[in-house]
């Protein structure tokens, strides 16, 4: 074993033993990665020394800050207690219980491990309750890494196709031809292309899965009456409504983004922010569907750490945390003052851009095209976000590569660090509008 005091120096070794040096591909960069030794509250601090305020947050999982004292102290506990057993848990029904009461189509929910899973859970549901195979995604939302859902995330435009009829283009290799088959892709923000696809086809389709803020291409918000059109247009075709919350999910309010908006699924699916960064997911939604995953029900429902005690310890010391609505609050406080003091710098330098934020997740497109959906996120001039991006990371801002990913705020983050994005960000502009470049 090698003692490694640098980030170049670990992904050397790591890259010999692991492709690419990294557990998830989203973690590579160019030149190496960034690896971490430790975190705190708003901060991470690399293994090359350098502390940094956290504006990636775990992809939306780490909302209370890193090493949140109630979540820790919980955490401890419960490894005294025992971690994996094969038994069930009273503190599993707590966190069950706890969804049940915030989350406004909760009337029964079941546990996971990821995202991914629980996405593949709420899926065999609705196909189970249809008896029908295909399913609706909206392009530049991103469902895990399923096979059936795994496709049109962000796809080559060349490739795409047409943007009110987008084809449906695989993320990786290796996914089964039969199941791409499956899945019809629509644009997010349009309710008429929905309607379309489901007034064709809604003999063979069992749900529309959609982020109800797509997040995963930023921060696209939906307008105006989407969500509720949504809502209506998938009833009256007998199609289920599935809402990947796993980011908005007791982020947007203690009841996710169907509080917010006013608007309930039929399923739902949450992670990230229920656990503060511990692994667990949950599926949730009507009782006769979820009834369906009962012990010699219709359809399967397993899993080794689906409810493991620590996992569950985590999601109920943060889930207590985030019922009341204050840290939502606080969060949407920061985010409005982070937005618009940079759409303010924005027009003042006048620079194109449009900066988008909810529940402390936002992010910055260098265009002049209002972002609604995938096709308009591509519009932003990645050269100068890549140059906005070195600006905050020489500042000990850590932010992501990927120009159309969103960045976090926690509760840990402080005002004045959100007034130091802005100062940076007047520095960076200035700098452009002296040179000229």
């Amino acid at each position: 074993m090698v003692d490694v005091v640098s980030s170049s120096e670990l992904f050397r070794l790591y890259g010999r033993v692991s492709p690419g040096g990294v557990q998830s591909n989203i973690r590579f960069w160019v030149p190496n990665p960034i690896y971490f030794s430790r975190a705190l509250g708003s901060r991470v601090w690399s293994i090359d020394g350098v502390e940094y305020v956290d504006l990636i947050t775990g992809y939306g999982s780490v909302i209370l800050g890193h090493g949140d004292p109630l979540v820790k102290k919980t955490v401890e506990e419960a490894l005294e207690a025992g971690l994996t057993t094969g038994l069930e848990s009273e503190l599993a029904y707590k966190v069950v219980d706890l969804i049940h009461g915030m989350v406004p189509s909760a009337e029964m929910v079941r546990l996971s491990v990821t995202g991914t899973e629980a996405v593949m859970h709420a899926l065999m549901i609705a196909r189970a309750a249809t008896g029908r195979l295909r399913i609706v995604k909206a392009e530049g939302c991103y469902h895990g890494w399923y096979d059936q859902v795994y496709v049109s995330l962000h796809p080559p435009l060349d490739k795409a196709g047409p943007r009110d009829e987008p084809n449906v283009v695989p993320i990786s290799r290796g996914i089964h031809d039969a199941l791409v088959s499956s899945v019809i892709v629509v644009p997010f923000n349009d309710a008429d292309a929905l309607r379309r696809v489901l007034t064709k086809h809604k003999n063979e389709i069992a749900a529309f899965i959609i982020e109800p803020i797509c997040f995963n291409s930023g921060v696209i918000l939906p307008r105006g009456d989407y969500l509720r059109e949504v809502r209506e247009i998938t009833e009256s075709n007998n199609v289920l409504l599935i809402f990947d919350e796993v980011i908005t999910g007791f982020r947007i309010a203690p009841g996710g983004a169907q509080e917010y908006y006013g608007v309930k699924p039929d399923l739902s699916i949450f992670g990230k922010a229920m656990a503060n960064g511990f692994p667990i997911s949950a599926v949730a939604g009507r009782e006769d569907l979820m009834r369906l995953t009962e012990p010699g029900g219709l359809v399967s429902y397993a899993g080794t750490y689906n409810g493991n005690y620590i996992s569950v310890a985590a999601a109920y010391a943060t889930l207590t945390q985030l019922r009341s609505g204050d840290v939502q609050g606080y969060l949407n406080s920061l985010t409005n003052e982070l937005t618009r003091g940079l759409s303010r710098l924005f027009r003042d330098y006048d620079v194109e851009a449009r900066v988008y934020g909810i529940g402390g997740q936002f992010q910055v497109y260098f265009t002049n095209a209002d972002v609604v959906d995938y096709r308009t996120a591509t519009t932003t001039d990645a050269a100068l976000y890549s140059r906005f991006r070195e600006a905050l990371m020489n500042n000990h801002y850590l932010m992501h590569q990927d120009p159309l990913f969103h960045h976090g705020l926690t509760k840990a983050h402080t005002e004045e660090e959100v007034r130091r994005i802005i100062e940076i960000t007047e520095e960076f502009l200035r700098k452009i509008k002296t040179s000229g470049k």
